[in-house]
């Protein structure tokens, strides 16, 4: 057929393919270094303003590096 052919583009070894690839692991790290910097915005909040809401945000913030790790982690599984 004429015009671009997707199935062909998209060969395991594709260079289009191996750059995506890259640049989704790439972006899932830089992803886990923001959930870094935000756990230690909290707890510098933490120790600034003491109030009630503070042990469920460190919660909050260190279920989100977890998620942000697991991310990566299937990044480079199915990647």
């Amino acid at each position: 057929m004429f015009g671009f052919d997707l199935t062909t583009a998209l060969d395991q070894s594709s260079l289009i393919l191996i750059v995506f690839k890259f640049f989704f692991v790439v972006a899932a790290v830089l992803y886990s270094l923001f959930a870094v910097v935000v756990i230690r915005q909290i707890i510098i909040m933490k120790n600034t303003l003491l109030t009630s809401f503070s042990p469920f945000m460190l919660v909050a913030g260190y279920a989100h590096l977890l998620f942000s790790l697991f991310v990566v982690l299937l990044f480079f599984a199915i990647l």
